[in-house]
């Protein structure tokens, strides 16, 4: 048994208060003179020290039990002590070390409720921002800090979002207790749209958290509404213009031009110069809408993409010769299958040349080359191949400015508009292009000097059966 350390006060004031009803009846007795003074504090002497003698141990143990049950207060992880001397305080032992058993048990199980909610915290798609009535950020998770940066704790979160809208629906949050869902937009560093939900906690938490900021990044939704919008009037404007043009010739031919031979084969020759066009939009439209509905189902049967190559320059060696053009290429011997959907890559191939054919300078060469390529663009969808079927289309023609490089296969965009619709191109032709290579899991890139000309090269997956 560990020998208890007695604190030489407590263990005084112990003692005379066990032996304090010996020395008042002594001292009674020596004033009625039973007992003379000499033998009283002879007799008081022995029974203080016997009182010392019986104390020591059970003051010791209260003491041993007073620092255990202090040190439990102060969350240390000690050893109980072990205490025998007097059963009451031998039980009350065992009952402290259950106790400390069991708080360590319950401690352990909070530690892994709390490592599993920050874990499940800091892993949510959803942004994170949490902060105190200051309006300093007190904790945030991974994706906040993917956004904003790390080191967020303790900025104020001005410092971090930089949104008068925003920052103010907080405090308001903050002064009136009433959550909000709020829509705002960041500039720096790159443009980022985000839909904000603000609630405040009815009593703030341990840390100092009054208020949770949940964000969701719409940038991606934003920008498909605003493609989709763009995309519906743009279709609007391209159909009602051929539209248009029919009816107004109708019309004419209906009153002053209705006896007008010569105006009336004119007149039929460009409407039905208008209908062609507004049949090839409304068919680039529906190939654009079912390669969109298929793009997350990957084609998967073999192509030889060499056969599909020379059949549809086969298609344009017409209108190569209207232009004095000429069609030559350059196709890889013994070429492996690329995986894919035959149809859809015939597609590619007649829309990138035809693009060369119509942009191309007269007298010019069009040039297709069909190899096996070890070097592949920076694409997420290249980086677990090493070798791929390369299709490339190069032209000679005016070339296309680098500024417009990055949207050149966005849907109705165009370099010339006057020049598209001239030469009958629908401004649909390259996206239908990217919607087919994408679903392929292929690549695309484009390169291009003015002045000179411009090359499509796409990057598909060889079969492998």
């Amino acid at each position: 048994m560990k020998t208890p350390y007695v604190p030489f006060a407590t263990l005084l004031k112990s003692v005379l208060l066990l032996s304090s009803p010996a020395l008042i009846v002594m001292a009674i007795y020596v004033l009625m003179g039973f007992m003379i003074l000499s033998h009283a504090v002879y007799a008081y002497g022995i029974i203080f020290i016997a009182s010392g003698l019986l104390i020591y141990p059970f003051v010791g143990n209260m003491s041993l039990l007073a620092n255990y049950v202090h040190d439990l207060s102060q969350d240390k992880r000690v050893q109980a002590p072990d205490l025998r001397f007097i059963a009451t305080v031998a039980e009350l032992s065992d009952a402290l070390k259950k106790l400390q058993t069991s708080w360590e048990t319950k401690k352990k199980q909070m530690e892994t409720i709390i490592t599993e909610r920050e874990i499940l915290v800091d892993t949510l798609p959803d942004i994170l921002v949490m902060v105190n009535d200051e309006g300093k950020i007190v904790r945030t998770n991974r994706a906040a800090r993917a956004i904003f940066g790390q080191n967020l704790a303790q900025k104020h979160l001005r410092e971090v979002i930089d949104n008068g809208y925003m920052l103010s629906s907080v405090e308001a949050v903050i002064r009136d207790l009433k959550g909000r869902e709020v829509e705002f937009r960041i500039e720096e560093p790159v443009i980022r749209d985000f839909l904000a939900i603000i609630e405040r906690f009815p009593v703030p938490s341990a840390g100092g958290i009054t208020t949770v900021i949940t964000m969701n990044d719409i940038t991606e939704l934003k920008s498909v509404e605003q493609m989709r919008a763009d995309f519906v009037a743009n279709a609007s404007h391209e159909i009602r213009t051929p539209l248009a043009s029919i009816k107004g010739f109708i019309e004419t031919l209906q009153g002053p031009a209705k006896d007008d031979e010569p105006a009336r084969t004119e007149f039929l020759g460009i409407m039905l110069e208008q209908a062609n066009r507004m049949q090839q939009l409304i068919n680039d439209l529906l190939s654009l809408s079912k390669i969109e509905m298929n793009a997350h189902s990957v084609p998967t049967d073999p192509v030889d993409l060499a056969t599909v190559v020379r059949r549809e320059l086969e298609h344009f060696k017409r209108p190569a010769m209207d232009k004095n053009m000429r069609l030559s290429a350059q196709i890889q011997d013994n070429l492996p299958n690329v995986k894919g959907e035959a149809n859809e890559l015939a597609q590619v191939v007649h829309n990138l040349v035809g693009n060369a054919i119509k942009y191309g300078y007269r007298d010019s060469e069009v040039t297709v080359t069909l190899k096996i390529t070890t070097e592949l663009p920076q694409d997420i969808n290249m980086r677990n191949h090493t070798r791929v079927v390369m299709l490339s289309v190069r032209d000679q023609g005016e070339g296309i400015p680098k500024q417009h490089l990055p949207r050149l296969m966005e849907r109705f965009f165009r370099v010339d508009s006057a020049r598209t619709r001239e030469v009958g191109g629908t401004g649909l032709g390259l996206a239908i292009v990217k919607g087919i290579i994408t679903r392929h899991r292929g690549a695309i890139t484009i390169d291009s000097t003015q002045g000179e000309g411009s090359v499509f090269t796409a990057f598909l997956p060889i079969y492998e059966a």
